[in-house]
């Protein structure tokens, strides 16, 4: 019953939406299915839908059929009153949508997110196609570490830290996931030191898995997100100022980073401050065939190091 109904209100809005003039009851009878024979039926759903589409925020206007008979009313939709208007977008807006759209490359959401900025890029026709990006690292486990957090279950995980060498079994209950400066974070209750933790998602070694048991320590309704991201973006020492060189249209992921641009033939030279090198490497080395660092001398050497044992790993040591 309510999946005719429902289906005779799609009908009804498409005949109204659709109708240059006022359609008569009569004629909203002879084209939407569903109304059936008898007159008090069909009044009785008439009315129903027609309260149902208003309470929708749908403007069904009643107005006379004529100019000259205005005794005879009949119902329509003024498409400018409900449609939205056409949207354009610049080229900086449509690089932020593809950046956001790639935050969720590995999730259940990816497939819904590539298709709308394809939708976006081809409404804008002569405009240039955004650059694919890949934004963040570590999204192998956003989708386990979402459910886990909606579902209110601990999670355990093998887990190797920024200054450790050894692997270390992690019992967390999951508050947040955090996508900051390139890479997904877990922000949860760290049941075996007592506090709450944060842990960078392409730390994690193998599988996380989500347990039968209830979360121990449930995230509080004051906690404030942004008196942990602080920390990281803020230092008692001055920023580092990173010169890097990229191709134009290349590197969305960086220059949404940069202070300032300078575009040139064959490079453009973006300026990014920093206080972590954690901060860039990462995104730097993702891009490496499209970027080069100018400056700091410690930065290109860190990203040196990480694009060489990469390609050692798979080319076989070599």
């Amino acid at each position: 019953m309510a999946r005719a109904r429902t289906e005779r209100m799609l009908n009804l809005l498409f005949v109204l939406l659709n109708s240059r003039t006022p359609l008569t009851r009569e004629q909203i009878r002879e084209r939407v299915p569903g109304y059936g024979d008898s007159n008090e039926a069909f009044e009785r759903m008439f009315e129903r839908d027609k309260a149902a589409l208003r309470d929708l925020a749908i403007p069904v206007e009643t107005k006379p059929v004529d100019m000259f008979h205005d005794d005879v009313l009949g119902y329509r939709i003024d498409r400018s009153d409900w449609l939205m208007p056409e949207i354009s977008i610049t080229a900086e807006e449509r690089t932020y949508l593809a950046l956001a759209a790639s935050a969720w490359q590995n999730a259940q959401l990816s497939t819904a997110a590539r298709q709308a900025v394809s939708s976006v890029d081809a409404r804008e026709q002569g405009a240039e196609i955004s650059v694919p990006v890949s934004l963040a690292k570590g999204r192998r486990h956003i989708t386990e570490i979402l459910a886990a957090i909606a579902n209110g279950k601990t999670v355990v995980f093998d887990y190797v830290g920024l200054n450790q060498s050894e692997v270390v079994k992690r019992t967390i209950d999951p508050w947040r996931a955090l996508l900051h400066s390139g890479h997904w974070y877990l922000i949860g209750f760290d049941q075996d030191k007592g506090e709450v933790r944060t842990f960078r998602t392409d730390r994690i070694v193998g599988d996380l898995v989500e347990t039968k048991h209830d979360s121990l320590e449930s995230m509080p309704k004051d906690f404030d997100l942004s008196a942990i991201t602080d920390t990281w973006e803020h230092s008692d020492k001055d920023a580092t100022i990173a010169t890097v060189l990229v191709r134009p249209g290349r590197a969305a992921s960086l220059r949404v980073l940069a202070t300032t641009c300078e575009i040139g033939d064959e490079w453009d030279e973006l300026t990014i401050p920093y206080h972590h090198e954690s901060q860039l490497i990462g995104l730097i080395a993702s891009s490496c065939d499209v970027t080069r660092v100018k400056s700091p001398q410690s930065l290109q050497d860190s990203v040196t190091r990480i694009v060489t044992t990469t390609l050692s790993v798979h080319n076989f040591g070599k």
